[in-house]
């Protein structure tokens, strides 16, 4: 026996000692070479320094030394991605000099200069410029989800989470934020003799993945606050004293959401401090570094009468970015697949917060508008996909984000908390943060702790159709043979069914003189038809989903849908929205017609006092509009131009003038836009607004279009503004000639540097005015999609495609668009979803 166990132990150390098969060196971060490198190397640290130069066209330079214990018996992969200029070839490894060759994006170190235990590789780089988000006197660093790799060399995967030590070298005058507190900054001619330049450090981070590491640097302002005990610091490049002003809200908007996620999870604010940057121009809402938080000013810095909408946003917005702390930064995913891990709680606790700032709200309605209207426009079309998706390499991950992953998951969190019951369900958070604080999780890890929990709830079979599979059901309530039935049905045929309560309305016959009765049930759906015994011969209609608690679209007889026209406007505010949401489905499955839906969609919008209601039906009831034949639609337009006017809600009266000034064929509609932006008489509009009435006004007067353009661009103070007016507003030249050079134009990538400013531009482009004569845009920017996914930012690809789609409605652009799905069959699956999404209005056959 003994001489058995010693021939085993040997055996099996000279296995052990043996390489694996080599990783291959590819483009990008494979998920084979994340697992090896997640296996042998581990307590990863970076010291960064970065020379940045006051003229934009000069490149960034650095020095990184990384530093980590090592266990592998391959060549050791760096990735860093760029051009052969940016990397001599040289790099020092534990003190010697080495060469080290280049290939397919990653720094190759041969496994014989390294050293069991641990090392420490300097390399000195030129960075790239695709994700320093360089402006003329400011840049900031955007690396999610791997594009840290093309600014400095690392280990570009989430689960090698690492601790950064960062020196910038930076003009005078010049601002700084990064993860890390401050901790020097001294005149840079002290060391190295540059006159100009100044030098600062930060205090090493907490270990965060690269994805997280940030640094911003620039003419910025800065406030330095205290609210509730929370220290926080912002820079912001916004002049407007007014808006400025809004800054004390905001810190004590942080300071509500830090509050509450600290009570919710039991555990402090994870990080050394907390601090965001407001960047003009910015292509997200907001992303997560910790410590150096960034917003986008637009959603910050509100008009000078916001509307509730966006005041909700704000919040939601900043509790989002601040949940991630906990969601994301210290709990973090192991492999970018579950990306929707962290964006699910963001939104889901955001809405928990939301209910603390704003308590007179209906947080149930606002759920729906928020999350469940959103899940839907994605879920119902062919560009739909699971919310967990595979990933082969992370150069693809930008392509998992979307509708599905920010607002079908917190739908399905919603439902899971109410599977298992709210104080379970937080239990089991509490102990998953806990056991992975700082560290790296899978969804599957998180559903393990929760089915321990709960264990007869059911969580692994509801994680494996909710999460798991694609799609949405389909659902339908009749009455047959003594009971009320409801019934899922699954589209794709895979015989699956959504576990989820859903709310039905019955309304029964009068009896006796006495009038009709509504009583509102809930039946939970445990299998995929339910029957519940039911006094049919008293019931005379069902409506279901009432309260808009259930997740799908529910088909809806000509009964329903007539009776819930005729009543829409006396129905409660919850099931007044629900009933929309469920009649605008059915309008797009082809079972309501677009007429009488607008009629009463208009008549119950005259009349609304909720403010959340009122903005949803503005947007339905101009769904309608846009599709209707052009005479009537010149008539709803005027019609709802004079509601505009007249509406008692000031955000009715704000909602329908920008869904006019942004979308108006109506000439009368269009002369009446003219007064109001030439004599600035709305005081409900900002400046924002009166840009895109500039922009709609220009396209509209051809003739006068120069005109408008100069007499809005004079009004313009702010620099950042200037220059994004002057980029975008090319997009209003008549000329059918210049328009094509510039879409040429966004077909080079340098020109898409702002995409929010690109996107904007290819949007005017295609606008509807346009048609025909701009479908000539739709097969040369189809054919450049893989290429804006490759060089773009996560939402890039669906902005892209949205602003070229969403103008157009003729035959032709849609044979076009389908003539180009044909000729790509083998197109990458996620990129090809993201242009059926986009394409669904156009490709929807009346």
């Amino acid at each position: 026996m003994k001489i058995a166990n010693t021939l085993f132990i040997c055996l099996f150390c000279l296995a052990s000692a043996l390489p694996a098969s080599a990783v291959d060196v590819e483009d990008g971060v494979s998920h084979v070479l994340a697992e090896y490198r997640s296996a042998n190397i581990s307590d990863v640290r970076y010291s960064l320094t970065f020379l940045i130069p006051q003229a934009k066209d000069v490149k960034v330079c650095g020095r990184a030394s990384l530093s980590f214990s090592w266990k592998g018996r391959q060549d050791l992969q760096i990735d860093f991605q760029g051009k052969a200029s940016q990397f001599d070839g040289t790099c020092t490894i534990n003190g010697q000099r080495r060469r080290a060759a280049w290939k397919d994006e990653h720094i190759i170190i041969p496994n014989a200069y390294l050293r069991q235990g641990r090392n420490i590789i300097k390399i000195n780089f030129t960075s790239g410029d695709k994700s320093l988000n360089r402006s003329g006197d400011y840049l900031y660093t955007l690396f999610v989800p791997d594009h840290a790799r093309s600014v400095f060399p690392c280990f570009d995967q989430p689960d090698l989470k690492a601790r950064f030590s960062l020196t910038l070298r930076m003009p005078d005058g010049w601002q700084a934020l990064s993860n890390g507190k401050e901790l020097l900054a001294r005149p840079a001619a002290k060391v190295t003799g540059a006159k100009g330049y100044q030098e600062v450090s930060f205090q090493e981070s907490d270990p965060i993945p690269t994805y997280l590491f940030s640094f911003t640097a620039g003419k910025f302002f800065s406030r330095k606050t205290t609210k509730d005990g929370y220290e926080m610091e912002a820079l912001y490049r916004e002049t407007d004293t007014a808006k400025v002003a809004q800054l004390d809200k905001v810190f004590g908007e942080v300071a509500l959401s830090l509050r509450w996620l600290e009570q919710y999870t039991g555990i402090k604010q994870p990080f050394q401090k907390y601090g965001f940057v407001i960047l003009p121009g910015y292509q997200f809402g907001g992303m997560e570094h910790p410590g150096a938080i960034q917003f986008r000013d637009q959603s910050i810095f509100l008009g000078k009468n916001p509307t509730p909408d966006e005041e909700l946003n704000r919040l939601e917005l900043i509790a989002h970015e601040t949940t991630h702390l906990w969601f994301g930064d210290m709990v973090t995913m192991r492999w970018f697949n579950d990306v929707w891990t962290k964006e699910v709680f963001a939104n889901f606790m955001a809405a928990k917060i939301s209910r603390q700032q704003f308590p007179d709200i209906n947080h149930d309605l606002n759920f729906l508008k928020s999350y469940q209207v959103r899940a839907l426009s994605t879920d119902r079309t062919d560009g739909t996909h699971p919310i967990q998706q595979p990933l082969d390499n992370l150069k693809n991950a930008g392509l998992l984000y979307g509708n599905i992953i920010y607002d079908k998951a917190p739908v399905m969190m919603r439902k899971l908390e109410e599977q298992m019951g709210a104080e379970a369900f937080r239990s089991g958070l509490q102990k998953y943060l806990h056991k992975f604080a700082f560290s790296n999780a899978t969804w599957d890890d998180l559903i393990s702790i929760l089915d321990k929990e709960s264990p007869s709830a059911g969580i692994l079979d509801f994680s494996e159709v909710w999460v798991k599979q694609k799609g949405l059901p389909t659902i339908e309530t009749r009455l047959e043979n003594g009971a009320l039935k409801v019934s899922q049905t699954d589209v794709f045929g895979r015989g699956i069914f959504w576990k989820q309560k859903i709310g039905l309305q019955t309304i029964t016959k009068p009896a006796g003189g006495s009038p009709a009765q509504s009583m509102h049930s809930v039946v939970d759906m445990q299998q995929a038809t339910v029957s519940v015994p039911a006094d049919t011969t008293r019931i005379s209609l069902l409506i279901p989903n009432d309260d808009g608690s259930g997740y799908g679209r529910f088909l809806l007889s000509a009964n329903q849908i007539l009776y819930l026209e005729s009543s829409l406007s006396a129905l409660p505010d919850i099931q007044r929205f629900a009933a929309m949401m469920n009649l605008y489905e059915n309008y797009l499955m082809h079972r309501a017609d677009r007429a009488p839906l607008y009629l009463a969609f208009y008549r119950t919008l005259c009349g609304e006092k909720n403010q959340l209601v009122a903005s949803s039906l503005c947007d339905y009831a101009f769904r309608f509009v846009r599709d209707m034949a052009a005479d009537r639609r010149h008539a709803c337009e005027e019609q709802l131009f004079t509601l505009s006017r007249r509406h008692p809600l000031p955000s009715v009266r704000q909602k329908l003038t920008r869904l006019l000034y942004a979308n108006a064929l109506d000439s009368t509609v269009c002369d009446s836009i003219y007064q109001i932006w030439k004599n600035r008489t709305d005081t409900l509009m900002n400046e924002r607004d009166y840009l895109g009435m500039a922009y709609h006004l220009a396209i509209m007067r051809p003739a006068e279009w120069q005109q408008i353009i100069d007499t809005q661009r004079e009004r313009l103070k702010n620099a950042d503004v200037i220059r994004e007016f002057d980029f975008v507003s090319r997009a209003c030249n008549p000329s059918t000639e210049i328009q094509a050079d510039l879409f040429r134009s966004l077909l080079n990538r340098e020109n898409r540097a702002v995409e929010p400013w690109a996107a904007q531009l290819l949007a005017l482009l295609n606008t509807e005015i346009r048609e025909p004569q701009a479908n000539r845009y739709i097969t040369p920017a189809l054919d450049e999609l893989q290429e804006i996914q490759r060089t773009g930012d996560i939402f890039f690809p669906g902005d892209w495609l949205y602003c070229l789609l969403s103008g157009h409605k003729s035959e032709e652009a849609k044979q076009l668009v389908l003539s180009w799905i044909a000729a790509h069959h083998a197109y990458p699956v996620a990129l090809m979803n993201k242009l059926k999404e986009n394409a669904y209005f156009l490709l929807r056959s009346e």
